[in-house]
């Protein structure tokens, strides 16, 4: 945890890495700025950019130093640099300096709630930069049914999309299920910055994502949504996953389809104390998804045929499976369709009646 700041420091004082820690706001020569220092373990960092540009410049601290940080790699000579000269509790001083030429930066403490993140993780270093990204709407259609199409626009601030939909109506069933696919472009911050708030707590460099929802299947009842996410927010290496959700449109509620399996196609393990159930796939149903399948690398044969997390969805032609693989073997990552016919020996008969009346949905209504 950081030392507190020396509330009544002189603006001369020499600045240390308690003293810059936190989110500033000031200019770089005449060009208005809002910048963030912070430190994780034993390295000092920091972020920066201009308004109205909005693109971030990392600060990355120079060996040895809490005082003088390059932009992008501090151990390169040519690199632009901050000299800070002072810094106390409500004030921070330095110089900005690229060869010969020098500008004085000038920066007000603004104010933020501490937490795990730091400053340059913080909603109130990043707010500017977000304040008029809204999602463009435009219709589309699936299975003869329409929607809006939703997309965060970010200009080029980041490097990241968020892509998903909103169904008609205004009944609670469809309001749910609404408030669940645009969860991520709610809140205040919304919640696709969680992964840019993690990426600036190891570096000083922003993560990138594309997140995405889509309508893969609309019948009178059911709603199969493909979910893909793909970046990278801070830690060792990028992660990504494919996989889907179902939800009851009579209900609203979004539906475990592990549930309409039986003890012979998963199992379920409940730890004390925890409300939570882990499910996993047992191999006879492993063995009927992988049926006539042949891995195109040699390496992905024992990974796939191994795998017990599996996503399940909801498809016209059958039931979708795609396994949860980690980063390392993502490459080896594929989708399965499973006849619903053939299903019927692993079904619970909740699960089996479900499958019936779906059937019966497809057939009486052809994709279009």
């Amino acid at each position: 945890m950081f030392a507190p700041l020396i509330a009544l420091a002189a603006a001369a004082s020499p600045a240390t890495a308690d003293h810059v820690h936190g989110v500033w706001a000031g200019s770089v020569g005449n060009l208005s700025v809002r910048a963030c220092f912070t430190r994780r373990d034993d390295r000092i960092f920091g972020t920066y950019y201009y308004l109205p540009q909005m693109r971030l410049i990392p600060l990355e601290a120079e060996e040895g130093s809490s005082t003088v940080f390059g932009e992008t790699e501090a151990a390169a000579p040519n690199t632009p640099r901050w000299r800070i000269q002072s810094a106390d509790s409500n004030a921070l001083a330095a110089q900005w300096t690229n060869g010969r030429r020098t500008l004085p930066v000038r920066l007000t403490r603004v104010q933020y709630v501490e937490d795990e993140e730091g400053p340059c993780g913080s909603w109130v270093f990043h707010q500017p930069r977000f304040a008029d990204s809204r999602p463009v709407s435009s219709r589309a259609t699936t299975d003869g049914v329409a929607y809006t199409s939703l997309a965060l626009d970010l200009g080029n601030r980041l490097e990241g999309s968020v892509r998903t939909f909103a169904l008609d109506g205004d009944g609670e069933p469809a309001r749910r299920i609404n408030a669940e696919l645009g969860e991520t472009l709610a809140g205040d911050p919304p919640g696709w910055f969680e992964c840019l708030q993690r990426s600036l707590g190891y570096s000083p460099n922003q993560g990138y994502f594309d997140d995405s929802r889509e309508p893969v299947m609309i019948t009178r009842r059911w709603l199969s949504v493909a979910d893909h996410w793909d970046g990278y927010c801070g830690g060792a290496h990028p992660d990504s996953s494919n996989g889907w959700r179902a939800f009851d449109l009579d209900s609203g509620q979004e539906v475990d389809l592990y549930g309409w399996f039986n003890e012979s196609a998963v199992s379920r393990e409940r730890f004390e104390g925890s409300e939570d159930v882990l499910t996993t796939m047992n191999p006879p149903l492993r063995d009927l998804i992988l049926t006539g399948w042949t891995a195109e690398a040699e390496e992905c044969d024992e990974v796939i045929r191994d795998q017990s997390y599996w996503s399940i969805g909801l498809g016209r032609s059958g039931m979708l499976f795609s396994p949860d693989l980690p980063h390392v073997v993502q490459a080896c990552g594929e989708q399965f369709t499973v006849p619903y016919a053939r299903l019927r020996p692993f079904l619970t008969e909740e699960g089996a009646a479900n499958l019936r009346a779906l059937e019966a949905e497809l057939a009486a209504r052809p994709a279009g």
